[in-house]
């Protein structure tokens, strides 16, 4: 049993990586629309979209498996597991520039180790 889990955890592997990919695409374009626009009052638009995705990152890198963590220890997957728990239990506290500093640039850099 335990070898037919580690075959459906390898091959769930590939799925889950591109589903980062997709979100790093996302966050690509909530960052491409700007600071400005993501710090709007009177548009959260942006701000929403990225919760939404460090949440989704979150989750994602969750569901693989401890050996492919095991072999990126570059990632700070506690880090991510922080900011999904912060975000969701401070959500209209979250600081704007922390939530902008880490969907325009910790998240880059998570999905690029990722999927190298």
């Amino acid at each position: 049993m335990t070898d037919e889990l580690g075959a459906d955890e390898l091959d769930r592997t590939p799925a889950i990586l591109s589903d980062i990919a997709r979100f790093a695409t996302s966050a690509r374009r909530v960052v491409n629309r700007g600071h400005e626009a993501f710090t709007d009052p009177d548009d959260d638009d942006q701000r929403r979209i990225a919760r939404s995705l460090i949440v989704d990152l979150s989750a994602a890198a969750g569901r693989l498996p401890e050996s492919f963590r095991e072999q990126h220890p570059e990632v700070d997957w506690r880090g991510i597991r922080a900011a999904r728990k912060f975000i969701a239990h401070d959500y209209d506290g979250t600081d704007e520039e922390i939530l902008w500093q880490a969907i325009a640039v910790q998240f880059p850099a998570i999905a690029a180790a990722l999927l190298a």
